[in-house]
């Protein structure tokens, strides 16, 4: 059955992939129908409640249970434009099937969701966009940035630039995100993380549009109904007509500046396996995505490892079974496979609000490292406390959420140092910034790769709400506006990054043995309690000394780092393990009284000393008071 536009002709297709594709004959249009004997393909020009055409397909338009069409125009057709022009700037379109219809879930846009907490109420359903826009992607490529000299930087695209106080002209999206690449270079990092950036309802079922205190949004865009998986958000791009365009110019300008872009894909239970690859497949050939965090409960890991275009890609999950893929002759790859670790979180966080016996837990999560994986490490995410609502509250205030303060996470293991919430008591701030500086510290000298919450930087806060799922608002967006104490975050985590980057000892590749196995008379790493070679993994310790030996440091500056944890809340002296004949230890790092010697960041050049100067030298102290709830940094000169 047909009707209509005599522009159109149709006759059966018979490729891949699902979805709509340019192929010579036109235009084809392919749907996966499982329990379906025959469907109708309803095309329509864009704001009309009536198809314009109409094409019933079963037998010759079936191949197993997917349906495919071909769309050309008409040979008398006097239309001058493209078929692919015709349909990407006149047209949308929808499936029917047993007299439901429906938009395709391959569909590379959707249209009725243009603007952020609102429907279209005039159409009967979000329908299917078609988007076959060329894009000049020049000689963009792969940054393929490995693991280990990754900064990762996880935003929510509208939360990130929509506050007033971003100053960026295109406020709540892609171009938005755009305009603070700058800033993000200037920060030092290389590689964000979006939250979901595919089509998601963010309303409640039923409501047309967001009324305060009526409706919840899902502003976060975790498990939202009709999801479409392989679309852009319409509702995250400043131009509307394309926001696929606008992604694709995103990721581009992302690349051009060094930057790479990963997706948080969260599939829903039930999602078919095949549309999930197929799925991540399109964002990295269509849109040069880097990677992914996908939630493996859903998504098996052995799919995603396994898969030919995805093997060279970023992918996170929250383990990776080593042995399992061994058995499937699988090789994993190092700078691809990355386990997203939450365990990191919780026990740093623990260490860090000096909890018991966890000395030796924080001293395995500092230099963990594997040979067949990475690590994500991160203190704060999307899901709990910002860093700054982590040293600032003792319990959760998710009160504004509407669900009586039941939910997000009971265990933030958070310590408000001293008054619960906002305080303009001097020394209750002065031991929260202390606190923000041993965490960023600890984050940014750990092996494996660092993730930052946006915002942590300049001590965002969400008011003590750890599940700010629904709160598109001053909670959930960052607020730019920055104080004196914010700058002073600014510049400290600018400066803990050059630091990262400037040891190469603190960011090693290969897993670290703890053995002396380049039989130089010391190991790749030791760990130390208050005394010198000795660790104290006690119950009661909370001490910790973690010596990274820079001989073991092939290209770069092969110097050596000595870090000194104290999340004692009283100053204990430790000593300062030797050194080879000739080297010894700077203070280049104090957390106490925010000591950072930035002139340490690069080598001194060797200087010759008289006999007398050898011999002071030599006789520097070898042992270190350091003060409570603090951490030193020393640097071998």
């Amino acid at each position: 059955m047909e009707k209509g536009d005599s522009l159109f002709e149709y006759r059966a297709g018979n490729a891949l992939p699902f979805g709509v594709t340019k192929v010579p004959q036109g235009v084809q249009f392919a749907v996966y129908l499982p329990k379906s004997d025959s469907c109708l393909l309803k095309l329509y020009k864009k704001g009309r409640k009536n198809p314009s055409f109409v094409v019933e397909l079963k037998d010759k338009f079936q191949v197993g249970s997917v349906f495919f069409v071909t769309i050309c125009k008409a040979e008398h057709s006097s239309e001058k434009r493209s078929i692919e022009d015709i349909l990407t700037q006149d047209y949308e379109y929808l499936y029917e099937a047993d007299g439901v219809e429906f938009a395709d879930p391959y569909a590379a846009g959707v249209t009725g969701r243009d603007h952020w907490g609102k429907r279209n109420t005039d159409l009967k359903a979000v329908r299917s966009g078609i988007c076959l826009e060329e894009f000049d992607w020049g000689d963009d490529m792969p940054l393929r940035t490995p693991y280990s000299d990754l900064i990762l930087y996880q935003l929510h695209v509208r939360g990130y630039t929509k506050h007033s106080s971003s100053k960026v002209k295109h406020k709540g999206t892609f171009r938005g995100l755009m305009e603070k690449i700058p800033y993000l270079k200037d920060l030092g990092i290389n590689g964000v993380m979006l939250l979901p950036v595919y089509e998601f309802n963010e309303l409640q079922e039923g409501t047309a549009e967001f009324n305060a205190g009526e409706t919840k949004l899902n502003y976060w865009g975790y498990g939202a109904r009709e999801t479409f998986y392989f679309s852009p958000k319409a509702a995250y791009a400043s131009e509307k007509t394309s926001p696929s365009i606008e992604f694709k110019q995103m990721v581009k300008a992302f690349h051009e500046n060094g930057i790479e872009v990963l997706l948080d894909i969260y599939f829903s239970p039930g999602t078919n396996v095949f549309l999930m690859t197929d799925c991540l497949r399109s964002w990295v050939l269509k849109y040069h995505v880097d990677g992914f965090r996908v939630n493996q409960e859903v998504m098996p890991s052995i799919s995603l490892a396994s898969d030919p275009i995805l093997s060279g890609v970023k992918l996170l999950a929250s383990y990776w079974d080593v042995d399992m893929l061994r058995n499937a002759k699988i090789s994993a790859q190092k700078n691809a496979l990355g386990e997203y670790n939450e365990g990191y979180m919780n026990d740093i966080r623990r260490f860090l609000k000096g909890d018991e016996g966890m000395v030796e837990k924080a001293a395995g999560d500092f230099s963990r490292n594997a040979r067949e994986y990475s690590y994500v490490n991160f203190i704060t995410h999307v899901n709990g406390f910002t860093l700054m609502d982590l040293v600032s509250y003792d319990i959760k205030h998710n009160e504004e959420n509407g669900e009586m303060n039941r939910d997000g996470t009971e265990f933030n293991y958070s310590w408000n140092c001293g008054i619960e919430g906002k305080t303009r008591k001097k020394n209750i701030l002065d031991r929260r910034m202390q606190q923000i500086r041993n965490a960023l510290l600890m984050l940014l000298t750990s092996q494996a790769t660092p993730m930052i919450l946006a915002g942590d930087e300049f001590g965002n806060t969400q008011f003590g709400n750890n599940n700010a799922y629904c709160q598109d608002n001053a909670t959930g967006w960052l607020n730019w506006n920055h104080t004196k104490t914010s700058e002073m975050i600014h510049a400290y985590v600018k400066q803990m990054i050059q630091f990262r980057k400037a040891f190469p000892v603190l960011r090693q590749e290969e897993p670290m043995r703890l053995m002396d196995t380049l039989s130089c008379g010391m190991p790749d790493l030791s760990v130390h309690g208050m005394q010198a070679w000795k660790p104290d993994f006690s119950n009661y310790s909370r001490m910790l000394g973690m010596l990274y030996y820079g001989g073991y440091v092939e290209n770069g500056d092969g110097r050596s780092v000595y870090i000194i944890y104290n999340m004692y809340w009283e100053a204990k002296s430790f000593d300062l393990p030797n050194l080879p004949k000739g080297r010894s230890w700077k203070v280049m790092i104090d957390t106490f009284d925010n000591t950072f010697h930035e002139e340490l960041l690069k080598p001194a050049k060797p200087v010759k000393l008289s006999r007398a100067k050898k011999k002071q030298r030599m006789e520097l102290s070898k042992k270190t008071v350091v003060p409570p709830r603090s951490t030193v940094v020393f640097v071998e000169e």
